[in-house]
């Protein structure tokens, strides 16, 4: 499981029923970082280095990140990747993709 936060609400939501997977969770704020790394099954990941107005920029992103930190065990592995986009919005999840992790 991917998720995009600004605030880590959406990882903390994803982190309440223990999945069987890990979650990671990607944040421009070191802070929210921090505070997620503290969640049930969450790797936080600090980065800025995507385009938030190209959503499949992002999805790029989200494959190359599972991918190093060594998330997924095949790159024909899904990901289901949820954000709010536009990205930044607090409250605002209102979008979610199953990818494979080969992008």
């Amino acid at each position: 499981i991917v998720c995009f936060t600004t605030s880590g609400t959406t990882a903390q939501r994803a982190s309440k029923k223990r999945p069987d997977v890990p979650i990671l969770a990607i944040s421009p704020c070191i802070g929210t970082g921090r505070h997620m790394s503290l969640s049930w099954g969450v790797y936080p990941e600090i980065s800025t280095n995507f385009d938030k107005d190209n959503f499949r920029d992002m999805l790029r992103h989200a494959c190359t990140i599972a991918m190093k930190k060594g998330l997924v065990a095949d790159k024909n592995d899904l990901l289901v990747v949820t954000a709010g986009f536009p990205f930044g919005t607090p409250g605002a999840a209102n979008v979610i993709r199953v990818i494979p992790a080969a992008g």
